[in-house]
Parts: C-alpha cells; sequence; structure tokens
C-alpha cells in the first residue's frame, strides 16, 4: 500500500508535467517554428536514452518502432503545430480525446468489442468538442487549432493500439527508436511550415530541455515503474487530470483566460474519458 500511494504521487508528478507542457511549448512557438521544435525535442530525447541500450544492440523491433514512431509524430506534429492556432487549454482538453478514441478505432479496425459506455463517451467528448468550436465561431484560427489537434488525438490513438499489440518487443529499445524516429519524421518535415527560430530566448531553451528529459524520458520511466505498483485503471485516471493541470498552467502562464465555452466543453470531455476508462 505504501508503494502504491509513493507511485501514484509520482503519475500524478508527471502528469503535472506534461499539463505544464502546454503553455510552455505555446510561448515557445513565439521564437521557433513547430516542427524544428520537435526536431530538436527529440533529437534530445534520443541522446538521452543511448547510455540505456546496453546489452540491446540487436535491430530487432525496429521496423515495429519506426510504425509506431510514426504514428507518435502525426500526434506529436499536429499537436504542436495545433498548439500554434488554438490555446494551450482547448489543446489539452482535444488531446485527452485519445482515451475516448482508443475503443473507437480498435473497433473500427480491428473489430473488437465496443462498450455502450464507450460508444456514449465518445458522443459525449464530440459534444464537448462541438461546444468549445461554438465559442470560437468568431475566430477562424482557432477553429483550425482545435481540427488539426484533433487529428493529433487520432495519430495518439493509432500509436497506443499499435502498441498494445507488440507487447513482447523491449520496452526501453522500443521507445528509443520511436523517438528516434519521430525526430527523423519531423525533420523531414520541417518544410511543412513556416522556419524560423531564436535560440537567445530563455523560455525556449528551457522548454526544449524540459519536454525532452523531464516530461519525456524520466516522465516515461516514472510512469512504467509506477505501473507495476498502481493498478493501471488507477494510473489512467489520474492522467485524466493532464488537460486540467494544462489548463490551469494555460491560466497561470500565458494569461489566457478560460471561457464559459471552454470550461463546459472540457468538463465534458474529462467525463468522457472517466466514462471510457472506468466503465469501457
Amino acid at each position: 500500500m505504501k508503494n502504491e500511494t509513493k507511485y501514484s504521487f509520482l503519475i500524478i508528478i508527471a502528469t503535472l508535467s506534461w499539463g505544464l507542457t502546454f503553455p510552455l511549448i505555446k510561448i515557445s512557438l513565439e521564437y521557433m517554428s513547430p516542427v524544428i521544435f520537435l526536431a530538436i525535442r527529440f533529437f534530445i530525447s534520443s541522446l538521452i536514452m543511448i547510455p540505456f541500450l546496453k546489452n540491446r544492440r540487436n535491430m530487432a523491433g525496429v521496423k515495429e518502432s519506426f510504425i509506431a514512431g510514426f504514428y507518435l509524430f502525426l500526434g506529436y506534429y499536429f499537436q504542436t503545430v495545433g498548439l500554434y492556432f488554438t490555446t494551450p487549454a482547448i489543446s489539452g482538453f482535444v488531446t485527452g480525446l485519445y482515451i475516448v478514441l482508443v475503443p473507437i478505432i480498435s473497433f473500427l479496425l480491428y473489430r473488437m468489442r465496443i462498450s455502450k459506455s464507450d460508444f456514449s463517451a465518445l458522443m459525449l467528448a464530440l459534444f464537448g468538442l462541438i461546444i468549445i468550436t461554438i465559442g470560437e465561431v468568431s475566430n477562424f484560427s482557432l477553429q483550425i487549432g482545435d481540427l488539426l489537434t484533433f487529428i493529433c488525438a487520432v495519430g495518439y490513438a493509432m500509436q497506443i493500439i499499435y502498441v498494445s499489440r507488440n507487447k513482447e518487443l523491449d520496452t526501453v529499445k522500443f521507445t528509443f527508436y520511436q523517438m528516434v524516429a519521430v525526430c527523423i519524421y519531423s525533420t523531414i518535415a520541417i518544410p511543412t511550415f513556416s522556419i524560423y527560430f531564436n535560440f537567445s530566448s530563455p523560455i525556449l531553451i528551457f522548454t526544449i530541455l524540459f519536454t525532452a528529459l523531464f516530461a519525456g524520458v524520466v516522465a516515461y520511466f516514472i510512469t512504467n515503474k509506477a505501473l507495476v505498483y498502481v493498478k493501471p485503471e488507477k494510473a489512467s485516471i489520474i492522467m485524466v487530470s493532464e488537460p486540467i493541470f494544462a489548463a490551469i498552467f494555460s491560466v497561470i502562464l500565458t494569461g489566457i483566460p478560460l471561457s464559459v465555452y471552454t470550461i463546459c466543453g472540457g468538463a465534458l470531455m474529462v467525463t468522457a474519458m472517466l466514462l471510457t476508462i472506468l466503465f469501457g
């Protein structure tokens, strides 16, 4: 029980760090192109993981890692580019929809069982998204950001589904090559967005290092270690707090207030995520 409490707290810390990345990246995108940011972030994450590859030098699982890495790249690409157009709070809520999309996409692709609660959660989440979008009816830029972020949620859901079907692969090596893959795909995709950068910004340097090290490699190891002691269902419920943390830090760091539409739509999305986890 003591270990479960300790590691539940560590999961909260990891989730809090993920929530913090939304406003940090939003601010950093004033100084660097979203895709260049991704390429550098995952290059550093890959370098950090190299020492953990001891005795893992065979190439088994590399192909699968690059496939999973492509889905992960789609998630990060559309999330980061979408964040350029929308607010950190909305990005956090819409990104979290991957939790709801996993059972739906699994049903569409593999005819896996879909419960009534999963379908209800999807309808609730989409209704929440519609409410947020209605609040942005006069701001086309924010609407584009929401759409791109929704595509990101699909990418994350696809990555989770693919990884869950390759459980026999070495976790550390699998993760390393996924990070390498995201770095490579991001580098290739740099011309798809305006190219600009200003390395003189302290907040940019901090965000790159924070997302690459703590919110990346460290948070990954924390959650995987914690899942030995904490039940997946409980861990998932804790992780649903990510968009809530994103909204809180968004207000604190960017000063962008949460509209009534964002609060109501976001609340419905979080409820849908919990519905999927608890009853799906």
